[in-house]
C-alpha cells in the first residue's frame, strides 16, 4: 500500500488504510479528505495563503530594513532639511512598511501574506535602533510610541501585502477561465 492510499487520522496523526472508517489507533472517525472545490470555491480560496515559507519573510526583512535605512538613514544626509528623528521617524516607518509589503507581494509567487509581516516585526529591531541612534539626547519618543508604531507597522505590511497579492492576481473583479 503506498503512503497516498493512505487517511491519516486528524486526531492522533495515526496512517489508516483508505478503507478505514475509525483510526485502527484511537478510535476516531476517519475520511479520505477530497479536495475538489467548485468554481466559485476555487475563487474564493484564491486569496487564503496555505503555507509560511521563511525565504519570503527573511527577504521581506532584509527589504523593509533596507527601505528604512534609506529614508530614514541615507535622505537626510542627501537632503539636510529632511528629519526623520523621533516620533516622525517612527511614523514614517509605517507606510515604508506597507509599500514594502506591496512589492513584496507583488514580487512573490502564490500566496504570501504572512511573510511581510513576519518580515516587518523582524525588520523593527534595526529599524527602532537605527531611530534611537539618529534621535538626539533628551528627544527620546516613550517606549509607547515604539511599540504602538512597530505594531503599526506590522499591520501595514500586512495590508501591503494583500493589496501586492490582488495586484499581481487581477484584481477582486478578476475571473479565470472556466
Amino acid at each position: 500500500m503506498a503512503a497516498d492510499d493512505e487517511i491519516t487520522c486528524p486526531m492522533c496523526g495515526f496512517s489508516n488504510p483508505p478503507s478505514q472508517e475509525r483510526c485502527h489507533s484511537c478510535g476516531a472517525k476517519v475520511e479520505a479528505l477530497v479536495a475538489s472545490y467548485s468554481a466559485e470555491e476555487e475563487h474564493a480560496r484564491r486569496y487564503q495563503q496555505e503555507d509560511f515559507e521563511w525565504k519570503w519573510a527573511l527577504i521581506a526583512a532584509g527589504g523593509l530594513t533596507a527601505l528604512q535605512a534609506l529614508f530614514l538613514g541615507l535622505l537626510p544626509a542627501v537632503i539636510p532639511p529632511y528629519d526623520p528623528q523621533g516620533i516622525n521617524g517612527l511614523m514614517l516607518s509605517v507606510p515604508i512598511s506597507f509599500a514594502g509589503g506591496v512589492a513584496l507581494g507583488l514580487w512573490s509567487p502564490g500566496k504570501t501574506f504572512v511573510e511581510p509581516a513576519v518580515g516587518a516585526v523582524l525588520a523593527a529591531v534595526p529599524t527602532l535602533s537605527m531611530i534611537s541612534w539618529l534621535t538626539p539626547d533628551g528627544f527620546q519618543p516613550t517606549m509607547l510610541a515604539y511599540v504602538i508604531c512597530a505594531i503599526m507597522a506590522v499591520m501595514m505590511a500586512l495590508f501591503g501585502a494583500f493589496v501586492g497579492e490582488r495586484v499581481q492576481m487581477g484584481g477582486p473583479g478578476a475571473r479565470r477561465a472556466g
